[in-house]
């Protein structure tokens, strides 16, 4: 689906399951009705690839983006789908900035002595 037909993208919230962590989205397009679209998350995977709470709605919205642009009438995304390790790794890559703690790209400033 071409994203110029969508005319709002909103996100509901989080929803913490017992296996994964869900987070919800609508998508309203032009003379349809409104989708509703779940992305999960194995919460193994925050402590795994040191992905912080706070950036998990991101990294799913750019995610869902992706599948968007993908999209077409012969193939919907599908209503629920998991996020991936690969999910992970191609978000970290596009936001540089995107906080990794554990892997070396943060390193404790020294204290100035005083």
């Amino acid at each position: 689906m071409a994203a110029h037909l969508i005319s709002q993208l909103r996100y509901l919230g989080v929803i913490p399951q017992t296996e994964y962590v869900e987070y919800g989205f609508e998508i309203e397009e032009k003379d349809k009705d409104p989708r509703l679209i779940v992305l999960m998350i194995d919460p193994a995977l925050f402590k795994k690839h040191d992905l912080m709470f706070q950036e998990a709605p991101d990294l799913c919205y750019q995610k869902l983006l992706a599948e968007i642009q993908n999209e077409t009438a012969e193939l919907q995304i599908s209503p629920r789908f998991y996020v991936t390790e690969s999910d992970i790794t191609t978000y970290r890559e596009l936001h540089p900035t995107a906080k990794t703690r554990r892997h070396g790209n943060s390193k404790e400033r020294p204290r100035p002595s005083l």
